[in-house]
């Protein structure tokens, strides 16, 4: 492999992450990301209160 400035080979490595996780990104959706996150979220609060004697009514 033919000498390169490690700063040079670093910048190039992230230029090339970052246009590829750009491209993922918006292939797969701002709105489908934010729904997953937003799901979990909830997920997270409903098993923390049933863990602390809250029970849903039915």
């Amino acid at each position: 492999m033919p000498d390169i400035d490690k700063d040079v080979q670093k910048e190039a490595v992230k230029e090339a992450l970052r246009e590829w996780l750009d491209s993922q990104f918006a292939t797969f959706g701002k709105w489908t990301l934010s729904g997953l996150v937003a799901s979990a979220f909830a997920g997270m609060i409903y098993l923390w209160l049933a863990s602390h004697g809250w029970v849903p009514t039915k």
